[in-house]
């Protein structure tokens, strides 16, 4: 493809958005996701188009951001989000703190009135810089004067680091001005730790008789897999993973202990540690209690800033992957009889999983739901999982094989997340099939959003856990002891709605029609919504299973 710098004019006469969308390009951008409003959200549509950046058109702000996350999240690039004035930040904003909290790299571009305009009127006037500015790492006015250094500064706020948000504010007039272009300044690495640190990393390892590997999400930007199961190999640990880690270590490998969550279901490992090592692990992953465990703990991370909540003996700050590719190196050709044998690490799996399996006799109750689909779906799959209480059975059963291929809303842990995400995995993985796991209160948050995917040729296939309540919810108001009907809904039929959008639906409400559904969805050329008719009578259980 003829980059849109080959067609620049070699002085400063190029508009500021064929600027920024150079900018992008070169960052790695291929779509950008919005739902635009006049002004120069107007003009970054055709530049985008131009410059080889396909624009994607979604039905609500909210929905484009989980998109672009998605998007960003598999390929390691920039995702870019798009918005109008006024109402149209406003309601992103639930996408950026997505993004913020659960470490994303996210450029927000949102049109604004001009300073003369803004003195005429209070239509749509919001503080837009003011409104993000808790949920973002760098804001910015673009004009034309310094545009090429803000870009710059911009994307390397967005990329290192921890990553996150970013948000440039957009005057409606400054899009077609001319500016400098000035050469792009690539966001820098930082430094990789030293070889004779981690040659004291992997002595610890070797010596400490239980050593654990906890694997958190900086581990999907691109960390070896095979590279962690030599560590864990030949350190003979135990390897615990995170939601956002999931798939980064393989689960069929012997070795994997299961999901780290902060809380009950992994105790019975990290009870037993003398030693871990957190790879990659950001306390933002874990819930909101206090670390119980007294084990030495040693970290690989990119920032001081994410693991202080396991207090590590020692922390190697600086890019994760040539860490873990460093560690494994010092520790291959190491060959343990002690540490963790298989054996045990897989019957302490095994049992945790067992201790999940609840109401066996009940037709489909939610873990049912998962392996079900585990057994029908190709190996490949991307998996997007809503918040709710179907996200318990599906972070601990889905398998997904490679990092980026299982993505959650942690951090913030939002309703709604998993459709628009699913789609936007399916337009990053046009290849492969990217499947939503939701339940019927974040299937009614973005059900129109399957237009999108019609739209767009993106196949998703949308397994809806629907027992008409905001279940997680409502256990928790069981707890307390008061009646559960607040909470209940209606029954909603969406497989009927999944048609009026342009996709296959059905319903089913047995395990044999939804190896049946499952199947039929992975042949079909177009997308499809499986309605799972379940009680969620299990769940109250499977929470306190899960965290006590």
């Amino acid at each position: 493809m003829t980059s849109i710098q080959d067609t620049l004019p070699a002085a400063t006469d190029v508009s500021l958005g064929r600027l920024l969308a150079q900018r992008l390009f070169d960052a790695g951008v291929r779509r950008a996701y919005g739902f635009p409003g006049g002004g120069s959200n107007l003009d970054l549509v055709e530049a985008f188009t131009d410059a080889g950046i396909a624009w994607i058109l979604s039905h609500t702000e909210v929905g484009a951001a989980f998109m672009a996350c998605a998007d960003a999240e598999i390929n390691r690039v920039p995702g870019v989000l798009v918005v109008g004035n006024g109402p149209g930040l406003a309601s992103a904003v639930n996408g950026v703190a997505h993004a913020w909290l659960d470490r994303v790299p996210l450029v927000v571009i949102s049109d604004r009135y001009t300073e003369t305009e803004a003195a005429t009127t209070g239509h749509q006037i919001v503080d837009q810089r003011g409104l993000l500015a808790p949920v973002v790492k760098f804001s910015a006015t673009l004009e034309a004067d310094g545009a090429a250094s803000v870009l710059d500064q911009a994307l390397e706020a967005c990329s290192t680091g921890r990553c996150g948000p970013v948000h440039l504010d957009m005057p409606r007039d400054v899009a077609s001005r001319p500016t400098a272009t000035g050469a792009p300044v690539a966001p820098s690495a930082g430094a990789a730790a030293a070889p004779s640190d981690l040659a004291d990393v992997a002595a610890e390892l070797l010596a400490a008789r239980r050593p654990v590997l906890l694997v958190g999400l900086e581990a999907n930007d691109g960390v070896d897999p095979d590279d962690l199961t030599t560590i864990a190999r030949c350190s003979g640990a135990a390897v615990l993973t995170t939601y956002k880690a999931k798939g980064t270590f393989p689960e069929a490998d012997p070795r994997w202990a299961g999901i780290l969550t902060g809380a009950e279901i992994e105790r019975p490992v990290l009870e037993q540690a003398d030693l871990m090592l957190a790879v990659g692990l950001d306390a933002v992953e874990l819930l909101a209690r206090p670390w119980p465990y007294d084990a030495r703990v040693l970290s690989l991370a990119r920032t001081e800033l994410t693991d202080e909540y396991l207090r590590p003996a020692v922390r190697l700050v600086g890019p994760v992957a040539p860490a873990v590719a460093g560690l494994a190196g010092a520790l291959r050709g190491h060959a343990r009889s002690d540490g963790f044998a298989e054996s045990e690490v897989t019957d302490l799996r095994e049992s945790a999983l067992s201790s999940l399996r609840f109401d066996e006799e009940e037709p489909l109750p939610g873990w049912r739901i998962v392996e079900t689909a585990i057994s029908v779906l190709p190996a490949d799959t991307t998996f997007s999982v809503d918040a709710g209480a179907h996200m318990f059975p599906a972070t601990m059963f889905a398998r997904p094989r490679g990092p980026n291929r299982f993505l959650i809303s942690n951090g913030l842990a939002t309703m709604g997340f998993a459709v628009p995400s699913a789609i936007g995995a399916a337009l990053a993985r046009p290849d492969r099939l990217s499947v939503a796991f939701t339940g019927d209160g974040g299937m009614a948050y973005h059900a129109h959003e399957l237009e999108t995917a019609v739209r767009l040729g993106a196949k998703v296939v949308v397994v809806v856990f629907n027992d008409s309540s905001l279940s997680l919810i409502r256990i928790k108001q069981e707890a307390k002891g008061y009646t559960r009907s607040p909470l209940d809904f209606g029954l909603t039929r969406f497989a009927p709605i999944a048609r009026g959008l342009g996709v296959h639906g059905v319903e089913v409400d047995d395990e044999a029609g939804l190896r049946l559904a499952l199947a039929d969805a992975v042949r079909r050329e177009g997308g499809s919504v499986i309605d799972v008719r379940t009680t969620g009578a299990e769940m109250a259980r499977t929470l306190t299973a899960v965290r006590g």
